[in-house]
């Protein structure tokens, strides 16, 4: 894996202990155990999405629905939906092309 940043976390003894006998335990590293845990914790896979959420994306993706409509799929306000998106790196799509800003 490529390391773009360096993220430095003090530990109190006994969790470092922890951490480095999970480590042991499962064959790998503190600081693959700790970039697994920040990956767990905040970016909610797609294959976790209930049914009909991921429904609703792949419904995005094809032209077929809205953002709006998107948005109340997964009970979110469109504003925040956006981020949302651009944080799982899906392509968020706008009824204006970009040869409409010449004629803007």
């Amino acid at each position: 894996m490529a390391q773009d940043a360096t993220l430095h976390v003090k530990l109190d003894r006994q969790t470092d202990a922890q951490l480095k006998q999970l480590a042991q335990t499962r064959g790998t590293s503190k600081g693959q155990l700790v970039r697994d845990a920040i990956a767990t914790c905040y970016q909610v896979a797609m294959d976790d999405l209930p049914v009909e959420q991921s429904h609703a994306i792949a419904a995005y993706q094809g032209g077929f629905i809205s953002l709006s409509r998107l948005a109340k799929a997964m009970g979110m306000h469109a504003l925040e939906l956006r981020p949302w998106l651009a944080e799982r790196g899906l392509e968020q799509r706008s009824v204006y092309g970009a040869d409409d800003v010449d004629c803007a």
